[in-house]
């Protein structure tokens, strides 16, 4: 003859069960459980911790014509701080233009944003001798879009979605068309609303 079972011991029982079940779902799917997952040559990428509101920065193009991030509302922005007297920058520039031409469209684009004071001619002469094809030259001669975002290091680079909000950066020079490199960018592609998770940035 079967005994009945315990009640109270079967809700534990399953209590238990399905917390071991959301712990082992949450280990096996870090970039869905708590955002991207961060490895490799990505490693020392700093994402936000609080949601910040669209910067409001300008720089210039090859014609001098005046560019801002708003003008890149609804795509995922990659900017990325170079200057030709920086090796690490030059050493990062191709892989740049290799995920530009990979991902770039309606959806995410590189911004190259070069900081020398000698403005587009220097920068031009540059991507020519590196054979870069696929980014457009932007200027920022004074500096004043790198300020902005507390640059101090060459090479940095940040992502933005596509509502302007940082997301993170890395300072110092990476493989871009490395594979975690564009496994974090497309999460964030795939994944527009992940800065709405985020608590609203406070002064602290």
């Amino acid at each position: 003859m079967m005994r009945p079972m315990n009640l109270r011991a079967v809700t534990n029982f399953l209590l238990f069960a399905g917390m071991i079940s959301a712990a082992l779902f949450a280990a096996a799917s870090p970039a869905t459980a708590a955002g991207p997952e961060i490895s490799g040559p990505m490693q020392n990428f700093k994402l936000e911790t609080q949601s910040r509101s669209r910067v409001d920065l300008e720089w210039k193009d090859g014609t001098e014509e005046i560019v801002t991030l708003g003008d890149f509302k609804g795509k995922v922005v990659l900017l990325n701080f170079w200057a030709t007297w920086c090796a690490p920058c030059l050493r990062e520039l191709p892989s740049l233009g290799r995920l530009q031409a990979s991902l770039g469209g309606q959806d995410f684009v590189v911004v190259a944003l070069n900081i020398d004071r000698k403005g587009g001619p220097v920068a031009k002469r540059m991507l020519r001798r590196l054979r870069i094809k696929n980014l457009d030259l932007y200027l920022d001669k004074k500096a004043i879009a790198a300020k902005a975002l507390g640059v101090v290091t060459m090479p940095t680079t940040f992502l933005f979605d596509a509502k302007g909000r940082q997301l993170g950066k890395l300072v110092g020079a990476a493989e871009w068309d490395d594979e975690d490199a564009v496994k974090l960018v497309k999460y964030f592609i795939e994944n527009p609303g992940y800065a709405d998770k985020l608590p609203p940035f406070k002064l602290k």
